[in-house]
């Protein structure tokens, strides 16, 4: 199997990328290293440096066939979203457009995309179906379920498309050094330095946080499973984790004072409240569950963060 993958240097799609080569797959890596690292791409995968929002880089692309691509690549900080919102249009919607097209024009019938759970927006207290309205919040809420409405037209067009809303991802080899996107990441770099951690909103907001191999499982079944043409699928675990939960549980990895200082301050507008998935879809289509439980994969976290900062 040959699978394109944007984003490859990033956190999850360098993940999906070492799954695949182990497996003994054909890869290709498209990233412009603006939150991911040339590091993380694993060997024998082939690497471009490229930003697909611009058009001009899908020249670049090797030629095909492909079985697949994997769109990854993406502006996923809510902040920044916020502050620049057309070049979140351009980046998200620009980039996914452009590449079902390419897809389209060269016959590459697998189109799998990484939605987030911030298309639904607020106003949900249970589990959350595919099939919820979606009434997003935040600027990158909407730039996902517009890149989802570009893609259900190229479904129509004979591209067999999966949007994988992913709730809260977490786990070895997310970007520490950023302070602007990843929950867990962010709270777990202020406390490896052992300072106060800032919580901007409430600390009863709640996730569903999920592992990133649990991740890698959901898109790895997604290449293999006969697909209809347009397909949507939550990718979370169903369990509902506050913030001061979290919070209370990465002290404890970490080895801290269990009352280390936590400095709660004023929320976003565009900050969703509280969001839990029903994975109902992905395990009938895709047979699909997740396995790691959060305490074993925040301590695996923790763990791995430390050696990275010792290396």
């Amino acid at each position: 199997m040959r699978v394109l993958i944007t984003g490859g240097a990033g956190f999850i799609g360098s993940a999906l990328a070492r799954r695949l080569i182990a497996e003994g797959n054909e890869v290709v890596v498209i990233d412009n290293l603006s939150t991911g690292k040339r590091t993380n791409v694993p060997d024998g995968a082939q690497f471009i440096f490229a930003d697909l929002a611009d058009p001009a880089a899908l020249a670049l692309i090797p030629d095909g066939p492909y079985d697949a691509l994997v769109h990854l690549a993406a502006q996923s900080s809510g902040a920044i979203s916020q502050k620049y919102p057309y070049a979140d249009l351009q980046a998200n919607v620009g980039a996914t457009l452009l590449l079902s097209r390419w897809c389209i024009e060269r016959s590459v019938s697998r189109f799998l995309f990484a939605s987030s759970m911030t298309v639904y927006g607020n106003g949900y207290h249970a589990p959350i179906p595919e099939d919820a309205p979606c009434r997003p919040i935040s600027y990158y809420g909407v730039s996902k379920l517009a890149s989802e409405n570009y893609l259900r037209l190229a479904a129509d067009e004979g591209l067999r498309v999966a949007c994988f809303r992913f709730f809260n991802v977490y786990g070895r080899g997310q970007n520490i050094g950023n302070l602007y996107q990843g929950m867990v990441s962010i709270y777990l770099a202020y406390l490896l330095d052992a300072i106060p951690v800032p919580v901007t909103g409430s600390l009863e907001r709640y996730r569903d946080f999920v592992h990133v191999d649990d991740v890698v499982d959901g898109l790895r079944r997604a290449l293999d499973v006969p697909l209809a043409p347009f397909n949507v699928y939550n990718i979370g675990t169903g369990t509902k984790t506050t913030v001061r939960q979290l919070l209370a549980m990465l002290v404890a990895a970490t080895k801290l004072p269990s009352d280390h200082p936590i400095e709660e301050r004023a929320g976003s507008a565009s900050d969703v409240f509280g969001s839990i998935a029903d994975i109902r879809c992905a395990a009938e289509q895709l047979a699909w569950k997740p396995r790691v439980q959060l305490d074993d994969g925040l301590a695996d976290m923790v763990a791995w963060a430390r050696s990275e900062r010792s290396e």
